[in-house]
């Protein structure tokens, strides 16, 4: 009877562990490196944008969905093209399906180009 609870309760401790890893998400950080705001043309600023998503499978099992803000910010840095981004806009949206729930990151933001 002894054993069969210690075995219970690791089994429970386990499953535990495995549901609370998957609630860690990477952080984002929208600061940039530059050394001088006189580099970039400001006259030329254009609007770019960038969208990721992530699912929940029956509201337990996330699928691609911490990393979804990485990933759009990774896709906006690519449309920069080196230039300063600015007035970054995140938005949150979630759509239910059969199964689960899909989450949208949609990122809008201004960059300027290099001179």
């Amino acid at each position: 009877m002894k054993y069969t609870f210690k075995y219970a309760f690791c089994l429970w401790l386990i499953v535990v562990l495995l549901f609370m890893s998957s609630c860690v998400g990477t952080r984002v950080n929208f600061q940039q490196s530059i050394d001088s705001m006189e580099n970039y043309d400001l006259s030329k600023g254009r609007q770019i944008y960038s969208e990721a998503s992530g699912f929940q499978l029956l509201l337990l099992i996330p699928i691609s969905l911490n990393s979804r803000h990485t990933r759009a910010y990774t896709i906006l840095l690519a449309q920069a093209d080196g230039g300063y981004i600015s007035n970054i806009k995140v938005q949150e949206a979630w759509s239910y399906g059969f199964v689960g729930t899909q989450y949208t990151t949609r990122m809008e933001a201004t960059v300027y180009p290099k001179k």
